[in-house]
């Protein structure tokens, strides 16, 4: 069955030309713009074009999503696949429009005659730089495949750590607002029907009692109020979150609480070491590794110290020299860079200094989630316990029953 497509090509001047043509398939449809003298471009079905056009809402591509196309990527070129072939194939596989789009848009500057490394951050904006500049050290030394690898793994990593986080701080959080949620619903709901029995009385409430009643009184009052309130906090907290300089603030100072503070610390040195290891062992130069491993970490006070490392480096110092004068970093990774150094296998112990991290960093997380759920739990009890207690002592009080 035929169907129409719509392309790009080069004429023979060099100028690219637009078109449509029907054919029984989009390999029948470059037989037939290459018949015409040009040379294809693009080709895209019609109809695909026609529905990405219509397409108001667009989720962005997950990070799990460019990780299987680069991983799908790398696995043809290590194959022997041809460039243009290998970005050709995955055009037409189901990905996401965005990736789709790039791997088309990347084609077309390949055939153009551009240059791989330039056109691939411009055709997928969504990848992290450090993606760039390996695919850049590998296809130097002939190992591109093997780099777009040793990207994913990366990309990997990184998402593991973000998503270890989330999920490390996900069960306290749902714990702290359900119980919230059940203190808001006590002092609107449960509270005010005590109202009218209290005001009978013409005796002295205990004075936890006045506070949790009139509490309960003015919240059931000013529901409007109150809900209007919680959705701007909850507005508030998630700008909070989307914002980098106000997320940077937040975790500088979570790095100064004990136990959650060393957990982010060696959450991003595990980070900083293994994209350093990653980027070294693919050719890149050490400064230019040092500034790419620099932006995968997060907390600033940290940031300023690896600058100063990098610093040191440029001046002439050996990578271990400048670790030992900064304080983040403790004897062992000290002695792992050095040894690494000294052996030739400085990729291999960096990325042993990175495991090591992350095992402790994860030893971290969970004695502090050890800490914070119990915590979280006894806080609300609390507060629930009080205002149950705040209610039994006003009702003992008026009917002057001894507890």
């Amino acid at each position: 069955m035929a169907s129409s497509f719509d392309y790009q090509a080069l004429d023979n001047g060099g100028h690219v030309v637009k078109g449509n043509i029907v054919a029984g398939s989009e390999r029948h449809a470059l037989r037939a713009i290459e018949a015409q003298g040009l040379a294809p471009l693009s080709v895209l079905p019609a109809k695909a074009a026609q529905q990405g056009s219509r397409v108001l809402f667009q989720r962005k591509p997950s990070t799990q999503e460019i990780v299987l196309a680069l991983k799908q990527l790398s696995l043809l070129l290590t194959s022997g696949v041809p460039m243009v072939r290998a970005i050709e194939t995955l055009k037409q596989q189901q990905l996401h429009p965005d990736i789709s789009k790039g791997f088309a848009d990347l084609e077309r500057r390949l055939r153009a005659g551009q240059a791989f490394t330039t056109s691939l951050p411009i055709s997928l904006p969504m990848l992290p730089g450090y993606v760039g500049q390996l695919a850049a050290a590998g296809e130097a030394i002939g190992r591109l495949g093997e780099a777009l690898t040793d990207a994913t793994t990366q990309m990997s990593y990184e998402q593991q750590v973000r998503q270890d986080i989330r999920n490390a701080l996900t069960y306290p959080a749902v714990l702290l607002g359900a119980g919230i949620t059940a203190v808001l619903f006590i002092f609107i709901v449960v509270v005010p029907r005590f109202q009218s029995m209290l005001a009978q009385s013409k005796a002295p409430l205990p004075w936890i009692s006045a506070v949790v009643l009139n509490t309960g009184i003015f919240l059931n009052a000013h529901r409007l109020i109150v809900f209007l309130s919680v959705v701007g906090i909850v507005a508030l907290i998630v700008s909070a979150l989307r914002n980098k300089e106000t997320m940077a603030k937040l975790r500088e100072r979570a790095a100064r609480l004990p136990l959650l503070g060393p957990w982010l610390m060696e959450s991003d040195l595990a980070r900083w070491a293994f994209m350093l290891g990653t980027m070294f062992s693919n050719g890149v130069d050490l400064i230019r590794a040092l500034d790419l491993a620099r932006d995968s970490v997060s907390l600033p006070s940290l940031r300023v110290r690896l600058d100063q490392v990098t610093k040191m480096v440029r001046a002439g110092k050996s990578l271990s020299a400048a670790m030992a004068e900064q304080r983040a970093f403790n004897d062992t990774a000290v002695s792992l860079v050095q040894v690494g150094e000294e052996s030739g296998q400085l990729d291999e112990m960096l990325r042993s200094l990175a495991k090591l991290y992350d095992d402790t960093g994860r030893q971290r997380m969970k004695q502090f989630l050890i800490l914070l759920e119990p915590a979280a739990i006894l806080f609300i009890g609390i507060v629930v316990g009080g205002i149950v207690a705040a209610i039994m002592l006003a009702i003992t009080s008026i009917n002057q029953v001894a507890l």
